[in-house]
């Protein structure tokens, strides 16, 4: 899950890249531009948070009111096109793809860029452009607050 909570309002956010692989709503990812597609990681420049569009087409309008964290509207299947934000300074954003564990609020956070987890928030001891400032609950959800630098 992605949640906007203090951001700027009218950026530009790219939807012209499709997922390389499954992921989901809230991890970060880089863009590859040889293929048009977005991928896990592998350092910590050119980061975008992953986002989707939340309306349900097909069947799934028929069901009426969803869940903002459904997992049909949460997941990015392989070669689906997706919206890619770039964090900018100053703003805040929620997210569910953080290891809250041992957090304390004020800790530099780095994207990981290893296995099944890469694209997610975990501590890091190095200065980044990623602070924690605590966590919100959102409908039953616990979100990090990660504050961009």
């Amino acid at each position: 899950m992605l949640r906007r909570l203090e951001t700027h309002v009218h950026k530009t956010a790219d939807a012209t890249f499709q997922a390389a692989t499954p992921t989901v709503r809230g991890r970060l990812v880089q863009k590859d531009y040889s293929t048009k597609t977005f991928v896990a990681p592998t350092s910590q420049e050119g980061l975008y948070f992953v986002n989707k569009d939340n309306y349900p087409t097909g069947l799934l309008s028929l069901e009426g009111e969803l869940s903002d964290y459904d997992s049909r509207l949460e997941n990015v299947s392989a070669g689906e096109f997706a919206v890619l934000e770039k964090p900018m300074a100053g703003e805040v954003y929620g997210t569910d793809q953080i290891e809250l564990n041992g957090l304390v609020e004020g800790d530099y956070l780095a994207a990981e860029t290893a296995g099944a987890t890469a694209g997610q928030l975990v501590k890091s001891t190095n200065p980044t452009q990623f602070k924690f400032r605590g966590t919100k609950v959102d409908n039953g959800h616990t979100l990090g607050r990660v504050e961009i630098l």
